[in-house]
């Protein structure tokens, strides 16, 4: 239940009018984004030429559907007796906007390989793109009289999500077997219910008899027809998934100039010098490039 301050009396809106049921439905609608993300970032992290549109794809999924989407939902749970809860429209669409941008910019800062300078720019961005989204989203609900934000409570709710983010990053950049996998969906789930449920405490609602009424639109209205658009749009990024092709998880690196296939200096100590082919680093590396550079004849050793 959350407080909503009134000129005498105090007064709670109801977080779980349409049974609990909602939140569960928000675990499973951030779960099912996440894991189709993840599996378009996997294909984004394999490919070279088509990265960008799979971490397009990752981004609609896990931003928009995995975060906003199961947010948005959520709010459907909110009413107070009495009382007429609109919302803002164009408020809610621009946080979807940031949502995707935010998943987007953090996994490219991120990269394929775990670094942790690279981790802190994703964090960050994360944190600016969700944090922008939440308040939108929670300055978009109007009643008769005014909404404010607890700061120190909106504060928390950041810190939580670029927590579960970061965590969930990482999850995916350092380990990549089953396990983990599933451990980074289930944490973004909490995280978005976390996040979801430490914003709305972070809600004060003052009422006033003499000003306007609620200004905006019935929030079941404008979120069914999304939650219905968002589950079909995920039939694209899954199908893509289905039919692209299989690729290794991790690419052979070229060697750097001026070092042997061991790491150390070329040239030395009776190893031949590397030559041009050797030198240059394949655009596609494969398994007949890889056996071909095996048959190459060893040099003769010095007499």
């Amino acid at each position: 239940m959350v407080e909503v301050l009134a000129a005498e009396t105090v007064e709670t809106a109801d977080l779980f009018t349409m049974g609990y049921w909602l939140t569960l439905l928000t675990f499973g609608v951030s779960a099912v984004g996440m894991f189709v993300g993840l599996a378009c970032a996997v294909n984004g992290r394999r490919s070279v030429r088509f990265r960008p549109v799979w971490v397009a794809a990752a981004a609609v999924s896990i931003g928009g559907i995995g975060v906003w989407l199961a947010s948005t939902v959520s709010l459907l749970g909110i009413s107070i007796p009495g009382r007429i809860l609109r919302y803002d429209i164009s408020d809610l669409t621009l946080s979807l906007v940031f949502a995707v941008a935010a998943v987007f910019l953090g996994l490219l800062l991120a990269g394929r390989e775990f670094e942790v300078k690279r981790m802190v720019n994703a964090a960050a961005g994360l944190g600016l793109g969700f944090g922008i989204m939440l308040w939108l989203q929670l300055t978009s609900i109007d009643i008769q009289g005014s909404v404010s934000v607890n700061i120190g409570l909106f504060v928390v709710a950041i810190v939580i999500v670029v927590t579960a983010s970061s965590l969930c990053v990482f999850l995916f950049q350092r380990f990549r077997f089953p396990a983990a996998r599933v451990g980074s969906i289930a944490m973004f789930g909490a995280g978005v219910a976390a996040v979801y449920f430490t914003g709305v405490a972070a809600l004060e609602f003052r009422f006033d008899s003499d000003a306007e009424p609620a200004q905006g639109m019935e929030l079941f209205g404008y979120a069914f027809p999304m939650f219905v658009l968002g589950l079909l749009a995920l039939a694209v990024p899954i199908t893509a998934v289905l039919v692209a092709p299989e690729r290794p998880d991790d690419t052979p690196r070229a060697a750097k100039p001026g070092t042997s296939e061991t790491g150390g200096p070329a040239g030395g100590n009776g190893s031949a010098s590397p030559t041009d082919e050797q030198i240059r680093p394949a655009a596609r590396p494969n398994a007949a490039a890889a056996l071909a550079q095996r048959a190459q004849p060893l040099p003769e050793p010095a007499r």
